[in-house]
């Protein structure tokens, strides 16, 4: 059987490629929100994996990783540094049309969409329960802030609930068209309604004969895509643009706290070792925090830490090495720079733009 978690972590060791650890690539599914982990993505053109996976267990993982190894598909050392074999590329080759990870934009929706998906599923099991008389059901979310905002909609919009569900109704069926008939219907099944609770993970992977991972992945890139869909084109889904929370919410749930409070700081005014001094942390820990917010927020500038000539010297550097190596690329450039603006260089070149670096 072909499984799209399979496919998922052979594309990521792909891309890492022996220069990080299978651990890399769990931390990355799983959306962990460190600077490294930040790092990988962008830098190794992992984003729209990132936190695509947020219920895979450590141990499941291993599991897959062992069992893809068995599969000749993969090869690791005992540092767990792992790379594919040339059946492992066939493999990703011949399925890259099986499976709609195109849809997948991780780093950009993978909280938006988790929130936009849970206001949806409160607001059709509601709506449909209210149109039918029925005050008292179990909300299908124990999320306080969703229930919250849940009852702020309801109150502000002040619509008809009939004409609401009518609405919906249109706009879900519009973008459910637009999918395959099976992955539309794993999106159906998992919705509650009146008298009616959505199937578990469990009981659409056992319905569907796939894994629990698999639905769950299927069901991450028709929300990525369906909300994709609803942000493009806002004037014609009015209802469901309601549910998705501001783009600019991302950056505040991907970059860390700590540094979110260094990013405060820095729009102060304030340099690297002025905040190090402040917060009592390490210059290395700052300067950390200045490219895990390069990564994540597009209108984060690095001008302020880097000239332009450094930076354009650094670039050609990286060009020229033909690796993400950071030491190597400082040797190129014979130790002129530091770490860290090469890192910066790295940071600032956007996805759109990674093509340009080997």
């Amino acid at each position: 059987m072909i499984h799209l978690v399979n496919y998922v972590i052979l594309y990521c060791i792909a891309k890492i490629n022996h220069e990080r650890t299978t651990a890399s690539v769990y931390h990355l599914l799983r959306g962990k929100r460190s600077s490294q982990t930040i790092q990988d993505a962008k830098l190794y053109e992992l984003s729209s994996y990132f936190g695509i996976l947020k219920n895979l267990k450590r141990s499941d993982f291993e599991k897959i990783v062992e069992k893809l190894q068995e599969s000749g598909w993969i090869v690791s050392n005992h540092k767990n540094y792992a790379s594919l074999t040339e059946d492992g590329y066939i493999y990703l080759q011949s399925h890259q049309k099986t499976f709609p990870v195109e849809w997948l934009n991780g780093m950009q929706l993978a909280s938006i969409s988790e929130l936009f998906w849970l206001r949806l599923q409160l607001t059709i099991q509601t709506y449909t329960n209210l149109v039918q008389g029925n005050n008292n059901f179990i909300p299908i979310t124990d999320d306080h802030t969703v229930q919250y905002w849940f009852k702020q909609h309801y109150y502000h919009s002040r619509t008809d609930v009939r004409e609401s569900v009518d609405h919906l109704y249109k706009e879900l069926l519009t973008l459910l068209e637009s999918l395959p008939t099976d992955y539309a219907t794993l999106f159906v099944h998992r919705l509650s309604g009146y008298q009616k609770i959505g199937l578990s993970l469990y009981q659409l992977a056992q319905s569907s004969h796939l894994s629990v991972y698999d639905v769950s992945l299927l069901l991450t890139c028709v929300i990525h895509r369906f909300v994709t869909k609803v942000k493009v084109k806002s004037n014609d889904f009015p209802y469901l643009s309601m549910l998705i929370p501001p783009s600019e919410q991302h950056v505040a749930d991907v970059v860390t706290q700590s540094a979110q409070k260094t990013k405060q700081w820095l729009e102060k005014g304030f340099s690297i070792d002025q905040i190090a001094q402040i917060r009592k942390l390490k210059r290395s820990t700052i300067e950390d925090h200045v490219i895990e917010i390069a990564y994540i927020d597009p209108s984060f500038s690095v001008e302020s830490f880097l000239h332009h000539q450094a930076y354009t010297e650094i670039l050609h550097g990286i060009k020229q090495s033909k690796t993400t190596k950071l030491k190597d690329i400082k040797s190129l450039l014979h130790n002129q720079y530091s770490y860290f603006e090469i890192r910066l260089v790295f940071a600032s070149v956007t996805d759109n733009n990674r093509s340009m670096i080997p």
